[in-house]
């Protein structure tokens, strides 16, 4: 199992699946984030973690990327886990269409965005993981 992580300042969204993911939660970032995280991945038998890195087509790296970086050398000295980046660009906004066209109310909106995204990014993950692997066939 794997999960999936839409990191934000102040809103965290996760999605857990190995095939086919699902949106989990959404938490808070703060600071008792790592260890709800790890507890989560210890319920859910997490194998890997897959943190969605902000990148532009140009390839430049978003303005969250530092931060992600430290949060993701935070979650692996409390998990111990294999953490993977993502490069992902507008998850969130494509998680807002999504919701939208599910005829989501605002109120859902707001709670579901961050881990829809999640979930986005680590569909797009596997995605890449199973065309890398009938690559090297």
């Amino acid at each position: 199992m794997y999960l999936g992580i839409d990191f934000g300042t102040k809103k965290i969204g996760l999605a857990v699946g190995k095939k086919i993911p699902y949106d989990l939660v959404t938490i808070a970032n703060n600071d008792k984030v790592f260890e709800k995280i790890a507890t989560l991945c210890k319920q859910e038998k997490i194998e890997r973690i897959v943190i969605g890195m902000p990148i532009f087509e140009s390839g430049d790296q978003g303005t969250l990327s530092l931060e992600i970086e430290k949060f993701a050398e935070k979650l692996k000295a409390k998990t111990a886990l294999p953490i993977y980046f993502e490069a992902e660009n507008l998850t969130t906004q494509t998680a807002l269409d999504l919701l939208k066209e599910e005829g989501a109310t605002p109120d859902e909106i707001e709670n579901k965005v961050d881990q829809t995204a999640a979930r986005l990014i680590l569909e797009q993950y596997i995605a890449n993981e199973e065309e890398t692997l009938q690559e090297a066939l």
